[in-house]
């Protein structure tokens, strides 16, 4: 890891570009030592996939192991929380549940049918979607295994709601929730905690150490909420605004209207450009008591994380980028939280900090006019509600609960779980034993045992033979959905081998048809040369190998300015068929015949002339994809026959995630193992060079 982020480094204050300098012979300098057996004449695909899997089973540490906490919690949560409407994402580095139903969550919540739609009144989800957490992360630093600076931009999930609830996957739901358990009677956030109080705050040294990370998080929260007063807005602060243009003003320029939101591809210039302030060597004393976060869900209220992210950014992006792992120097996200809804809900309205800054411009000119007064309401849409403390296990009702390699001990553990019967508990795991991981399982699944719909194999309890025959239906129409061809666009080459293996995020692995992908013929300059004109200097050194495709796989050229339906047409050829939706399909979507799947990843304004511009040159799909997210276009011969297509501009509106990146090395980072379905694994293993 560190031999990357030095290439890295050296690369972005380089006076040229040099991006081979982690590159010796066609063969990275920074790879693994497990993987340099596996670099040469006759190493293939298919020998570097076995090495990497083969050193994730025995690499794995307690945190990373998978003893199905995650199946469980998901089943707790519809078993106890059966008011909820809303959507359930899952933020990984890639991994999609393998005992999620593939055609109820591609299907379901179109074509369902009038039972299956019926399943939401009683708290079923019809999907869960599994989000790359690089589609949330800053551009140029998401090599990254901290879930302290990840847990930073999560509120970057599109079209997150006022509030959202976040939780681990070691956390569960044990009794029935209410509306009222997440939320007081002012719709502000309940913040349960631990009975401890933190103690004196303290600069952490380099180390990983938790009981260092509180007390340094607590040194920061100490600062900002007790030491400097509320309306400090650092000097330094308000010149990178300007400089980097984020305040944006009235026609007049007489008064800041407000001040931009960070953009994800600047905050690797601000991590090198801009130090933030440092804390203060000397402990402080809290002026007021600050307790320990409990391991239960989080209901938070989104605005304060856009404050976090705009007020502290030059933190925030210097913890992206020299922290890669988990450190004792991080802000650990619950108590920073925690700290700042109790004390200053209002910091969280967007007209907060233009007021700060008009406010500090009236001191430097020296007015003795009042400003006029700032209006923040405290709802959630503006400042965030007023928060409710709930301190201690008696009154946050959760259990911090440890397994072991100790099963008598562990056993101890389930056994008060049964006798508190709180309302959230938590398993965290300290064990590396088999025997630990298998008792874990049979609690589990004791406590939690029906199975959601979305399960492979799930049922719902009125499920009867009607059901088994609308859900075998599902299962033929996604079979049938799924090999039928995928056609994929880019404005460059460097974009086709990135495309082509989110493929298998995108269908969760389930496709098998073909795919075909277009590069349009724009006359610019290749995106390696735009790169070395414009002085691109963030660069990805991560080994990834190159594309090797099988034959089902191909590349053609493409006319600029093609239609959707001109480029699918073209791929398709003369080919006949299709799949028709049945009538249970909603949307509009009964009885048009799909002839494939259209997967446009353009590039906006090619060929890119800009810096700015280059960072978004290349697109590719960084979720799980369901049947709501597609529009489709008709293509011919008749009105319903069509092709679904995703696509980068509908991006926001369809709240699809996307990762982009100036070269096929940055979108690699995200997808960097070869895909079977795809690709020759017989292939020699070749490497993506920067």
């Amino acid at each position: 890891m560190q031999a990357i982020l030095d290439a890295e480094s050296n690369a972005f204050h380089a006076s040229i570009l040099a991006p081979v300098s982690a590159y010796h012979n066609d063969a990275p300098r920074c790879l693994p030592n497990f993987l340099w057996s596996h670099i040469g004449p006759e190493k293939t695909a298919a020998d570097l996939v076995r090495a990497v899997e083969a050193a994730a089973r025995h690499g794995a540490d307690n945190r990373d192991r998978e003893t199905d906490e995650l199946r469980h919690s998901l089943r707790s949560v519809e078993q106890h929380v059966r008011w909820h409407r809303g959507r359930v994402v899952m933020v990984s580095p890639g991994h999609h549940p393998t005992w999620v139903d593939g055609a109820k969550n591609f299907l379901a919540g179109m074509c369902g049918g009038a039972r299956v739609q019926a399943l939401r009144s009683s708290g079923t989800h019809l999907r869960v979607t599994t989000v790359h957490q690089d589609a949330v992360m800053p551009y140029g630093m998401r090599l990254t295994v901290d879930s302290h600076v990840i847990e930073q931009h999560l509120w970057r999930v599109r079209n997150v709601t006022s509030v959202h609830v976040y939780m681990n996957d070691d956390y569960f739901v044990n009794r029935d929730v209410a509306i009222t358990d997440l939320l007081n009677e002012y719709g502000g956030t309940i913040v349960r905690t631990e009975r401890g109080i933190i103690a004196a705050g303290a600069v952490a040294d380099g180390s990983a150490s938790w009981a260092k990370g509180v007390l340094h998080t607590q040194q920061f929260n100490t600062q900002e909420l007790d030491v400097l007063h509320e309306d400090y807005l650092p000097e330094a602060l308000v010149t990178m605004w300007d400089s980097l243009k984020r305040v944006n003003r009235s026609a007049s320029a007489a008064a800041v209207t407000s001040i931009s939101v960070p953009p994800l591809d600047e905050a690797v210039d601000v991590a090198h450009q801009y130090e933030p302030d440092p804390l203060p060597s000397k402990s402080l004393m809290p002026r007021r008591p600050r307790r320990y976060a409990t391991h239960a869900p989080f209901a938070y209220c989104t605005n304060m994380f856009r404050f976090f992210e705009t007020r502290y950014e030059r933190e925030f992006a210097a913890a992206a980028l020299r922290h890669r792992s988990r450190k004792a120097r991080d802000l650990f996200i619950p108590f920073v939280y925690n700290a700042f809804i109790m004390a200053r809900p209002w910091q969280a309205s967007p007209k907060f900090l233009p007021y700060l800054l008009e406010l500090h411009r009236s001191r430097r000119l020296g007015r003795t006019d009042a400003m006029s007064p700032t209006q923040i309401v405290l709802d959630n849409e503006d400042g965030c509600g007023p928060a409710s403390l709930l301190s201690g296990a008696a009154e946050s009702d959760c259990v911090f609960a440890k397994f072991l390699n100790n099963l008598t001990l562990n056993e101890a553990v389930v056994e008060r779980v049964r006798q508190v019967n709180p309302l959230y508990f938590n398993i965290n795991a300290g064990f590396s034993s088999a025997e630990a991981s298998d008792q874990l399982r049979r609690f589990l699944h004791g406590k939690f045992p029906t199975p959601v719909y979305l399960e492979v194999g799930g049922r719902t309890s009125s499920a009867g033979a009607a059901a088994a025959a609308e859900e075998g239906a599902l299962s033929r129409l996604f079979g049938d959905l799924m090999a039928l061809p995928v056609v994929g666009v880019v404005s460059y080459e460097e974009g086709v081998c990135p495309l082509v293996r989110s493929l298998a995020l995108a269908f969760a692995g389930h496709h098998r048809g073909g795919v075909r992908v277009s590069v349009e013929q724009h006359g610019g300059a290749t995106l390696r040369e735009a790169r070395a004109a414009l002085g691109h200097r963030v660069v990805s050194a991560m080994p990834a190998p190159a594309c090797a495709y099988k034959e089902q796989v191909s590349v053609d050229p493409a006319a600029r300015g093609e239609s959707v339906a001109e480029i699918a047409r073209r791929a398709m050829g003369e080919m006949r068929g299709g799949v028709e939706l049945p009538w249970t399909c909603g949307g509009g979507g009964a009885g048009l015949r799909v002839r494939g799947f259209v997967v446009d990843a353009r590039t906006r304004g090619a060929p890119v002339r800009s810096a700015a511009a280059l960072r978004d040159a290349l697109a590719v799909p960084a979720q799980t994809l369901s049947l709501e997210d597609f529009r489709a276009v008709a293509v011919g011969p008749s009105e319903g026959d069509v092709v679904l297509v995703v696509s980068r501009e509908d991006a926001e509106a369809q709240a699809v995630h996307w990762v982009n990146g100036a070269s096929e090395s940055d979108l690699l980072l995200t997808y960097p193992l070869p895909v079977e379905a795809y690709e020759d694994m017989d292939a020699e293993v070749r490497w993506s060079v920067p």
